[in-house]
């Protein structure tokens, strides 16, 4: 069966049919449409906080330098010399005042713009050879590229995220931690756990100790009615934001459970309030945007997840904690606290992932339906499938 059939088959509601998740030619179709299509959150800009700072993002057999200009400007550019080729930079991150290829020494400005070739005839033209830039935008501190010849409209996921992530203050603010993991399971199931809390009660005691309504028994309403009523007196951002069709993003601010300061085992708060945060009665920050960024962030401590397919059944997932630019490690916060609740939850969530992928891949597999709490995860599939059908 090939794509388009698939596609033609599918049945909302239902979860996909195995193909989806399994076969590297619906892998390759959704890069196609997808990934190369789509903006796709690279990093933030405390990880590039002086000129010359740069990480480089694999993208299957692209890598991407994202790197820090003179003017506080963000530049993302193909690792690839436009002399013959070879990588620019070899190291994972770093800092350069120039990017200078290994081989030959070709030499770039952070912009891009080549500035020597040495040896080259003297009817040379640089300006023909500058570096192949990938588009950039940046938000409230979160860096976002596309692949895309002409990259897609970015200001309804500006409009939608900027008003919960501006009181962090990213620009400014510190990064603790970044780990990264490898799951063997197709990269649709893990933006597929993190669009639905069916699984939380029995998977994730210590979110659902946490987070207030998780666990789909308690009733929240009226305790979040009062948090957004003192949210929105307190100049923070309250309004729900849904993916509709022609939107990517997806943002909302709920309450942690009654007597609970912060995302940690104890319930005890982690570091100093972020940014321009007071206190820590900031609730839960929750962000996402097709395909590949999740965020949670409370009061002290942000919290992000990207996501990026290597092939149908391997995916990479990067985990990075930012807190206050003020905040020092082993006074104000220790790192330890500050990741395990996520490394715990995170690890829960990747064996849940991983176990899913090993059943689907099984002759006995068949689509099944969603219970109506995974509203989101429908949501979530209809677009992927929409993408396929109207990109191939």
């Amino acid at each position: 069966m090939n794509v388009n059939e698939l596609i033609c088959n599918y049945k909302s509601g239902y979860s996909l049919e195995q193909a989806f998740y399994t076969n590297e030619e619906v892998m390759a179709a959704e890069w196609k449409t997808i990934f190369q299509k789509h903006w796709l959150f690279a990093g933030n800009t405390a990880q590039i906080p002086k000129a010359g700072d740069y990480f480089l993002y694999h993208l299957q057999s692209d890598t991407v330098i994202i790197i820090r200009g003179n003017n506080e400007d963000v530049f993302a550019h193909y690792n690839t010399c436009t002399h013959r080729g070879s990588a620019i930079c070899l190291e994972e991150k770093g800092h350069t005042a120039k990017l200078i290829c290994p081989y030959h020494q070709w030499v770039f400005d952070k912009d891009g713009t080549l500035l020597n070739a040495r040896m080259m005839p003297d009817d040379f033209c640089k300006e023909h050879y500058n570096l192949r830039s990938v588009h950039v935008n940046v938000v409230e501190g979160l860096i976002f590229i596309s692949l895309a010849k002409e990259a897609p409209d970015f200001s309804k996921i500006e409009k939608s995220i900027a008003p919960y992530l501006r009181p962090y203050q990213i620009n400014t603010s510190k990064v603790a931690c970044i780990k990264k993991y490898t799951l063997q399971a197709n990269w649709k199931l893990v933006a597929e756990n993190f669009r639905e809390c069916y699984h939380c009660g029995g998977a994730h005691p210590e979110y659902c100790s946490a987070v207030i309504g998780a666990n789909l028994r308690e009733d929240t309403s009226e305790l979040e009615m009062d948090k957004r009523k003192t949210w929105s007196e307190n100049g923070l951002a309250t309004q729900l934001v849904e993916v509709i069709p022609g939107t990517t993003t997806y943002a909302i601010r709920y309450p942690l459970r009654p007597g609970i300061e912060s995302y940690s085992v104890d319930g005890k708060k982690v570091s100093i309030p972020m940014g321009l945060h007071k206190n820590h009665d900031a609730g839960v920050v929750g962000l996402v945007n097709y395909p590949n960024f999740w965020m949670d962030a409370v009061s002290d401590y942000i919290w992000t997840m990207r996501v990026t397919p290597i092939d149908a059944a391997t995916t990479d997932v990067e985990f990075c904690w930012l807190v206050d630019a003020n905040a020092l490690e082993g006074k104000d916060y220790e790192l330890q606290r500050l990741t395990e609740f996520w490394e715990i939850t995170g690890e829960q969530d990747g064996k849940l992932c991983e176990n899913n992928f090993k059943g689907i891949r099984s002759n006995a597999y068949k689509p099944g339906p969603y219970a109506p709490v995974e509203d989101q995860v429908v949501n979530f599939v209809d677009w992927c499938v929409e993408q396929l059908k109207t990109g191939l």
